[in-house]
């Protein structure tokens, strides 16, 4: 919302009789909160504690015109590492400008994830120095522009033909002869036929659609076992087999070689899960726990505390539903553990705690990155515009005033400290607001009255 419609608003809800509300006076505001919000960052930032901090980020391009962004992200917290208008994605250029923010923050990153374009690859292997993991999202939605686009006209075309076909059948004229009601009643059927099919065709390809994300989880849909980048690498391939079926039983050329692009792909997606199970064994050794123990965490407390958090993180019914059985009969197991009936509550507590910390380590995509673009092309559609001062105070925005429904702002989550109420902050540093314009009394003459004439 701009300064002028901001200015409208205060009026209607009579605000301008006491404090300035001219468009030119809010439009100074923020341009003064603008120039603000980066100093509480900053401070924020040099006094939060001096550590490393393993991380799992994601990056991304999004474009505005004439003009692109570059977006780092802390995946665990959803903290912006980095928010920047630039010239150009370049690899030297992504280099330079993450390398002093990582540094001065601390962070160390471990694995990144991101579409499969060329700088973001190499800044994670030569930049990073860490493993580039591809993007779930990116990966659907190749195959959806490809593949589910075409179904669903198929599924559209055979249901107006179905509908052509019933119609004719339904409103053929009494003068029909035996011969003509029989070729009308084939052709429905057969239109009914074409219907079911594409139908079946749609929900075989939704069904592996959803399959592909089914199979980067950390642990079986079915049956609970821990899945290794191996078994999440034969899963996506038998994926990618039945959408080459499909494609081929529909007459559905691959012109942009969708399906060599996916291939490539299943590693690099498959490589977030051997990732999430290398620092599961790290953090285990430096505890110095014993083989029962581990095995209890990997086998039973962390396939509870994943499907839990991913239950009531998901939005899609048949994932949700899929994610429920999943939690329950882990669940099951876990109460009927003799391991678990010989820890003290304390101690599960404990572990408790540690596992859910470990979940949030997992990461398969990078729709976070991508959901904090589209908002901001909302902004930028909308009309307001995006200028590197501005994108700077909706970074802090992003990291210090907004919450989840635990509270916690994405500093809170990366810095694992309280700070400072941004809006309470900000409120002591504007200063007071102005005050309302007086105008002079308008002066009604009464074009009655003479004016005294001097003798």
């Amino acid at each position: 919302m701009g300064a002028g419609k901001l200015s409208r608003f205060f009026k209607l809800i009579r605000i301008h009789h006491h404090v300035g509300v001219s468009e030119g006076a809010l439009r100074t505001r923020m341009q003064q909160m603008e120039l603000l919000l980066p100093q509480f960052q900053a401070t924020c930032e040099q006094q939060a504690s001096k550590q490393t901090r393993k991380a799992v980020v994601a990056m991304d391009e999004t474009f505005f015109g004439d003009f692109l962004i570059l977006v780092l992200m802390d995946l665990s917290s959803g903290y912006l590492l980095l928010e920047d208008i630039s010239d150009d994605r370049r690899f030297e250029t992504w280099y330079a400008k993450t390398s002093p923010r990582l540094e001065a923050l601390g962070i160390e990153v471990n694995h990144a994830i991101s579409d499969r374009a060329k700088a973001l690859i190499k800044l994670a292997v030569t930049g990073f120095e860490c493993d580039s993991g591809a993007d779930l999202f990116h990966a659907q939605q190749d195959l959806s522009r490809w593949l589910g686009s075409k179904l669903a006209r198929h599924v559209s075309t055979a249901e107006k033909q179905l509908i052509v076909a019933q119609t004719a059948e339904e409103k053929a004229p009494e003068t029909a002869t035996e011969a003509e009601l029989h070729d009308l009643k084939e052709q429905s059927l057969n239109a009914r036929k074409d219907f079911a099919q594409a139908k079946q065709v749609q929900a075989a390809y939704h069904e592996n659609l959803q399959g592909i994300s089914d199979a980067l989880h950390p642990f079986s849909l079915v049956d609970n076992s821990p899945n290794d980048a191996k078994k999440v690498e034969e899963g996506l391939e038998n994926r990618a087999k039945v959408f080459e079926h499909l494609a081929g039983e529909q007459a559905i050329s691959d012109k942009k070689d969708v399906m060599l692009k996916f291939r490539n792909q299943i590693k690099p997606l498959a490589v977030s899960v051997g990732f999430g199970w290398l620092w599961v064994s790290e953090t285990l050794q430096g505890l110095a726990v014993d083989k029962d123990l581990e095995d209890w965490l990997t086998t039973t407390l962390l396939p509870v505390v994943y499907w839990h958090q991913h239950l009531h993180l998901t939005q899609n019914s048949r994932a949700r539903e899929n994610y429920r059985k999943a939690w329950t009969e882990a669940n099951h197991t876990l109460q009927a553990h003799a391991f678990t009936a010989a820890l003290p509550d304390s101690e599960i507590q404990r572990w408790l705690t540690w596992a859910e910390w470990m979940v949030r380590q997992f990461h398969r995509s990078s729709s976070a990155v991508e959901g904090r673009n589209g908002c901001l092309a909302q902004l930028y559609h909308n009309g307001l515009g995006l200028t590197p001062q501005r994108l700077r105070a909706l970074t802090v925005i992003h990291n210090y005033g907004l919450k989840h429904e635990d509270g916690t702002t994405a500093a809170m989550r990366l810095f694992g400290t309280e700070h400072p109420d941004l809006f309470s902050w900000i409120l002591e540093q504007m200063g007071e607001l102005p005050l309302a314009r007086q105008s002079r009394k308008r002066v009604i003459h009464n074009p009655l009255k003479l004016l005294n004439v001097p003798l």
